[in-house]
């Protein structure tokens, strides 16, 4: 049900700007008064209003299983290799005031450890680095390092050898903490990132005696130390520094992190963000989302990365609100990817998660193969009471979706109520299925730059590929781009989203020149073409940068496009190309071998080995170029974005190979690399 209220009005000073219409005289900064004005206050105000209050719970490693496991090989061949599945403990409860504690305790053993001191100012104290999966001690110590004023930098742990040199020596990092399977990569660079004296990990029974060893010489030279989290937070606890006599306080303007994007269009760029931004954002989800927050009985299941904004955002705002977090992990997620225990989503139930596009896409994907798998009866069925929900009227809608999707609901533990996507575009096919299938999808609008706040569609003003409710942290406008044929003229207004508020972070770490270009007159250029909808809710449409002007002068929006072909089910990956002087585009694809194969069974097609052998199949590529025009059909593509051709790779693409960034995007300019030679035979044949 769509509100008549709109969601943004018009500046009265100057309509060209506009604010959320339930604070249009004041951005808002702060989510908890003056209780929280830094990211160090969270948990303090946390202890203090919901005291024993469940805050958060997490799950231990009880045992290793390793089966053998067939893995295909690049030349079509099977091996046999040993894959480890996890033992895990059920969810152990953590408090709202034992998080305060332990926070109080490693920030005591912070300086016990002599990492710095309490007559350091705020600007001079050393930086940490947190090179670790998403868990609760990862969270721990970053507010820790908040709450003593050392700015924290974030290293996402896909990163090789060369990118965690970078993370470490560019910012002048002192201590790093890390994740038990990360200790094998600062070991190798650690002799080269000649400013860190400190290093604390994960404890585990399971360590290797070596790494340690390796470390720990090479800090020990250097006057510092290697300790295990426990270590610190028992070196605190025996020697407790009080809270008011930590010495100088950080303060809103004091920079709470150095958070690298993930680098889709070229190398990673340091992002300075304040505490005044963090909590800024925060008091615009707070404000926005308050009202639809059940902490009673909600729960947020963290498993994204925390170097990521997304995830830091979501957990600050649902700890503040106090809804309950589940900390898990992607590798653990399902039934089937554990061993002698449940998975996550069982184990936690949660009723909320995040997530960025490509998990969602693989989610609906992988729903799809088992309703193919299970015939077209089945198959046919389903169809129907997708439609029957959307378009039948309540009680019968709710009927389908207690009789006919409850076991589909079953394999997120069965209470999930809403999904949020965020980190890029996601196509309305798939945010209209999951949403009826599972949970209302929430798209959300922002990036590093706004500490993870500008928009986010709620259930107040809610509809599909809106990007939602502008946030009331920050103001916006629209600005003419002429040459792309985008107007604040047109009806509806269109044009690039220029963002300017407290959430918005204080420039590029030592690119001077990045900065310049990103800002004019404290407006930050987002680089992102937005369009206000007739109800006030703003909608993502291009990116300027990924505009490509074709041989015909029309220009070619990238990720529209992408977000509609990659509906197509036997697609896994899909990157649009089209270089210079290019009439159409192609699509490079990496296919979802399980669905391809279920539908080439269907249609009489027999093939033999999998990806890498089916790279030059004329057949299977034709196969996959007619349902990829099938999906543009279905998403209103015009002739200019029907794809000439397919080039198909043989690899999956992941973080690892480069094919895909940290944060789960695609990297263009490495794909386009790699696969060049192959793009111009298609455009040359």
């Amino acid at each position: 049900m769509f509100s008549k209220r709109p969601a943004t009005i018009p500046v009265k000073s100057d309509p060209s700007i506009r604010r959320n219409a339930f604070s249009p005289d004041l951005l808002v900064s702060l989510p908890a008064g003056e209780s929280v004005k830094t990211v160090g206050d969270i948990f303090a105000y946390t202890a203090q209003k919901y005291g024993d209050k469940v805050a958060c719970s997490y799950r231990d490693v009880v045992d290793i299983v390793q089966e053998p496991k067939m893995v295909r090989k690049p030349d079509g061949s099977e091996e046999e290799k040993m894959w480890k599945y996890f033992t895990l403990s059920p969810p152990k409860p953590v408090t709202h005031r034992e998080l305060d504690a332990r926070i109080s305790s490693l920030v005591s053993g912070l300086l016990s450890l002599g990492f710095t001191t309490t007559s350091t100012p705020i600007a001079s104290r050393p930086r940490a680095s947190i090179y670790a999966d998403t868990c609760l001690n990862w969270q721990l110590f970053a507010q820790s390092c908040a709450r003593l004023g050392s700015t924290i930098t974030t290293a996402y742990t896909t990163l090789g050898e060369e990118g965690l040199l970078t993370s470490l020596v560019e910012p002048d990092v002192e201590l790093v903490f890390c994740g038990e399977e990360q200790l094998g990569l600062v070991a190798k660079v650690i002799g080269r990132a000649e400013r860190v004296k400190w290093v604390v990990y994960d404890a585990s029974k399971r360590l290797d005696k070596g790494l340690i060893d390796t470390i720990r010489s090479t800090v020990e030279s250097r006057h510092g130390r290697l300790v295990s989290i426990s270590e610190l937070e028992q070196l605190g606890t025996q020697n407790p520094v009080q809270r008011e006599d930590l010495g100088p306080k950080p303060t809103p303007e004091d920079l709470f992190c150095i958070m690298y994007t993930s680098g889709s269009t070229g190398a990673p760029k340091g992002v300075l963000l304040s505490h005044g931004n963090v909590v800024a954002s925060l008091a615009g989800s707070v404000a926005l989302w308050g009202k639809y927050a059940y902490p009673k009985t909600d729960l947020l299941m963290a498993y994204l990365p925390l170097a990521h904004i997304l995830e830091q955002f979501l957990e600050y705002t649902f700890y503040l609100l106090g809804v309950q977090v589940g900390y898990a992990s992607v590798k653990t997620l399902l039934d089937d990817s554990v061993r002698n225990c449940q998975g996550d989503f069982a184990a936690f139930k949660p009723t909320m998660i995040g997530g960025v596009p490509a998990i969602y896409e693989m989610i609906r994907k992988g729903m799809m193969k088992k309703i193919a798998e299970a015939g077209p009866v089945v198959g046919g069925i389903f169809g129907l009471a997708v439609k029957g929900k959307q378009t039948l009227p309540w009680p019968l809608s709710s009927v389908i979706d207690k009789v006919l999707f409850a076991r589909v609901k079953q394999a997120t533990g069965g209470r999930l109520r809403v999904s949020v996507c965020g980190g890029g575009a996601l196509s309305k096919d798939t945010q209209l299925f999951l949403s009826t299938v599972l949970a209302p999808m929430m798209i959300g609008y922002g990036m590093t730059e706004t500490c993870g706040m500008a928009s986010i569609t709620t259930p107040e003003h809610w509809s599909i590929g809106s990007a939602g409710v502008l946030g009331p942290s920050c103001e916006a406008k629209l600005i003419d781009q002429p040459d792309l044929g985008y107007s604040v003229s047109h009806h509806p207004p269109q044009g690039e989203i220029w963002l300017r508020g407290p959430n918005i972070f204080k420039g590029y770490f030592k690119r001077d020149d990045l900065n310049a270009e990103s800002f004019e007159d404290g407006w930050f250029k987002t680089g992102d073409i937005g369009q206000w909808d007739t109800d006030g809710t703003l909608r993502i449409i291009d990116r300027v940068k990924n505009l490509i002007k074709l041989q015909n002068g029309e220009y070619l929006a990238l990720d529209r496009v992408e977000s509609i072909y990659k509906t197509c089910n036997v697609v896994m990956m899909l990157c649009i190309c089209a270089p210079p002087q290019a009439d159409r585009p192609i699509a490079i694809v990496y296919p979802h071998e399980g669905n391809l194969l279920v539908q080439l069974k269907a249609a009489g097609i027999s093939v033999d080995g999998g990806p890498p052998q089916w790279t030059n199949n004329k057949q299977i590529k034709d196969f996959i170029k007619t349902s990829l025009m099938s999906s543009a059909k279905q998403g209103g593509l015009v002739r200019a974005e029907l794809i000439k051709d397919v080039v198909l790779t043989p690899e999956e693409w992941t973080p690892d190979n480069g094919m895909l960034t940290p944060a789960m995007k695609l990297a263009r300019p490495q794909i386009a690399q790699k696969y060049a030679k192959e793009i111009e035979a298609a455009y040359t044949k």
